[in-house]
């Protein structure tokens, strides 16, 4: 005969198995079911200058981009994080850095890169006329500028193709619009703690810290004394792709370059002189040197003066 203690206890211990069945199952369902703040956009829908955020992703996996960068905190933690990086640079700053990775870029190359895509329509900038909208929209980017423009950078130059940049933006839009759920975490210290640790994290890495760079040439006034071409070419971010000791980077190095023959893409070949190097600045895809990317080098017509141009290409001339 059964104790009718232990059936009543047996009924209550059912009812509890079988309440907590129907939540787990309910938390189950609702767990796979995307709502409007957890939803994740769709990789083939984000794109940028005619690439999605699929291709981006497997140029992402092909260079192996998470060795060194995590994206919502997986990865390996050599590099920043880069979940919320078109949020907080916005698109012209990436690609100015993305297309010389080895150094940070300038105020004037990411003003090119912006320029650009203004006037090709881009709708990523929509909204946006000029630099100090930008920055606006972007201050991060303008954080960085400051900050780092013109210095050395630990990531390798890997001389994405144009395409594959475009892609690289197009993926990092999209990681930018997930839900993270505050992800990366916000960074509450004191900015005396902050001060000290970047400091100590500079010493560390080896690298220069930014100090002045001259600008173009008519920023100061007229009585200033014009900067000397090669601060011009680090204003510039020129020192970015080029090198001066023979060694490639993303494009040719600059020594013992004036007045030399180099062969170009298509099979002709040029001698380097003031012409073909006024040419190279303001139409950098007209002669692409053999062996290098074209679409890289953006115009710097309208950008750069004559004055510049000339203490440049004089620069250029005296590396020997």
């Amino acid at each position: 005969m059964v104790n009718p203690k232990e059936q009543k206890s047996r009924k209550i211990a059912i009812w509890v198995i079988g309440l907590m069945v129907i939540v787990w199952t309910v938390l189950g369902v609702l767990s796979f079911v995307e709502t409007e703040n957890r939803k994740r956009p769709h990789t083939v829908n984000i794109t940028f200058a005619g690439q999605n955020a699929l291709t981006g992703k497997q140029v992402f996996q092909a260079y192996n981009c998470m060795d060194c960068h995590t994206i919502v905190g997986n990865g390996a933690y050599f590099a920043p994080d880069l979940t919320k990086i078109y949020e907080q640079t916005g698109p012209a700053w990436l690609l100015a850095y993305l297309g010389s990775p080895g150094a940070y870029p300038t105020e004037a190359v990411v003003n090119i890169q912006l320029n650009e895509l203004i006037k090709n329509g881009e709708a990523s900038v929509k909204g946006i006329g000029n630099l100090d909208d930008y920055y606006s929209e972007y201050p991060k980017a303008k954080e960085r500028v400051d900050e780092r423009g013109g210095v050395d950078a630990l990531m390798p130059n890997l001389k994405f193709s144009k395409d594959e940049i475009d892609g690289l933006v197009a993926f990092l839009k999209y990681t930018s619009e997930i839900n993270t759920a505050g992800w990366p975490p916000e960074v509450f210290a004191k900015q005396t703690v902050i001060d000290e640790a970047k400091k100590h994290l500079e010493a560390k890495s080896g690298l220069p810290v930014k100090t002045a760079v001259a600008t173009a040439s008519g920023d100061a006034g007229g009585d200033a004394t014009a900067p000397s071409g090669e601060e011009v070419a680090n204003a510039m971010g020129c020192m970015a792709c080029h090198s001066t000791d023979g060694s490639v980077k993303i494009g040719p190095s600059w020594k013992k370059l004036y007045g030399e023959p180099v062969a170009l893409s298509d099979g002709s070949s040029v001698t380097v002189d003031d012409e073909y190097l006024k040419n190279s600045i303001l139409k950098p895809n007209d002669q692409i040197v053999k062996g290098f990317q074209p679409g890289l080098m953006p115009s710097y017509d309208g950008i750069v003066s004559e004055q510049d141009m000339d203490a440049i290409i004089e620069y250029i001339k005296s590396i020997k």
